[in-house]
């Protein structure tokens, strides 16, 4: 397996998924530039076991909500990369059905299908009886996921001790440099070393690995609690069933098994049981079982975005291709809901160049 990942097409391979959207970023160019010195550098310290992580770029973003971001090296990209393309159809197996983040063939239109067709499903099953969903999330889970408890179910998989050494050395070492490129504590936010606590969300490793982490909670409610409606996308999840009470002794046992087993809580302000009847918000849609809506403030943050993209335009700042991919962003995710009279309308504000829409959503 360790000879698949530090093999040279490998990191080829790898290098090139990386630069996907980042051909022209000067990071990219860099690289690119001593492209086979680069990798056959690589390819040697992973080989002698001397390969260290760079330092992360550590930003906040604000959009659509903020976030802390630690971002990798670019060579620390195509690493993670050579590295997820072998480990990733391991781990794959052991995943259920119904986790969406961060999956081929799957994502937002997937998991709002699902969501739907098990609305579908549940009001069949109980034509007569209101429904109910139970929806939470885990409170900070990026920045709370154990390292000890990773590694752990990473090594149930990962038998091979030269690729679990590379994992371990992913997970738990952390530098961090600030926007003038000098070094920096990295923030608690973040991570946490000294409690060996926390996960860097610009990490690609990271991705796979809150899949791995709460695939024990997916086994856990599908096996255990035997939930027939159950779905989650990174760490939203949500639970249909008739009983509303439950619904409620569910939650308190969910949030024990996370206490206990992954060293996680649910958040205390999101958890929340709904009527299935008045639409159930996931993924940016709220979903009935004979309709989509979008939801009005994922539309409000579209809205902003654009209006915020079209002064740049105006400007200067921003071409009209880059306004075009903002416009298109919007229009694609309408598109798979029932909106064809917001569309409508939305199309005619684009041209009359006011903004009364977004005031009356």
């Amino acid at each position: 397996m360790f000879d698949e990942i530090i093999s040279f097409p490998s990191l080829l391979a790898a290098y090139q998924r990386a630069r996907r959207g980042n051909r022209f970023k000067y990071y990219s160019c860099a690289f690119d530039f001593n492209m086979e010195d680069e990798l056959f550098r690589l390819h040697q310290e992973l080989r002698w076991q001397s390969y260290q992580p760079k330092p992360y770029s550590y930003f906040i973003i604000t959009y659509p909500k903020q976030r802390h971001i630690a971002a990798p090296h670019f060579r620390d990209r195509v690493v993670q990369q050579a590295v997820v393309g072998v480990i990733e159809p391991l781990f794959e197996k052991s995943f259920i059905n119904d986790t969406y983040a961060c999956r081929k063939e799957k994502g937002v239109l997937y998991a709002m299908k699902r969501l739907q067709k098990f609305l579908r499903a549940s009001k069949a099953a109980y034509p007569d009886q209101p429904l109910y969903v139970l929806q939470s999330d885990i409170y900070h889970f990026f920045q709370t996921v154990s390292w000890d408890v990773l590694l752990e179910l990473i090594c149930h998989k990962i038998t091979c001790p030269r690729t679990f050494r590379l994992l371990k050395t992913i997970v738990t070492t952390h530098r961090t440099i600030g926007k003038y490129g000098r070094p920096i504590p990295i923030p608690e936010v973040v991570v946490t070393p000294l409690a060996r606590r926390g996960l860097p969300i610009g990490n690609l490793t990271s991705q796979l690995f809150a899949n791995v982490y709460l695939n024990e909670l997916d086994h856990f409610i599908k096996d255990t609690l035997a939930e027939q409606w159950y779905g989650r996308y990174m760490d939203d999840f949500y639970i249909i069933h008739p009983d509303k009470d439950h619904l409620a002794q569910v939650r308190n046992q969910i949030n024990e098994f996370l206490n206990t087993k992954l060293s996680l809580t649910l958040h205390p302000r999101k958890q929340t049981v709904l009527r299935c009847s008045d639409g159930v918000p996931f993924v940016g849609y709220r979903v009935f079982h004979d309709h989509v809506m979008v939801r009005a403030n994922t539309l409000q943050r579209f809205l902003k975005r654009f209006a915020q993209a079209r002064r740049k335009a105006r400007r200067g700042e921003l071409s009209e291709e880059e306004l075009d991919k903002v416009s298109h962003s919007l229009d694609s995710h309408l598109i798979h809901a029932d909106s064809y009279r917001l569309r409508q309308e939305l199309e005619k504000w684009r041209r009359c160049n006011c903004t009364p829409l977004q005031d009356s959503v």
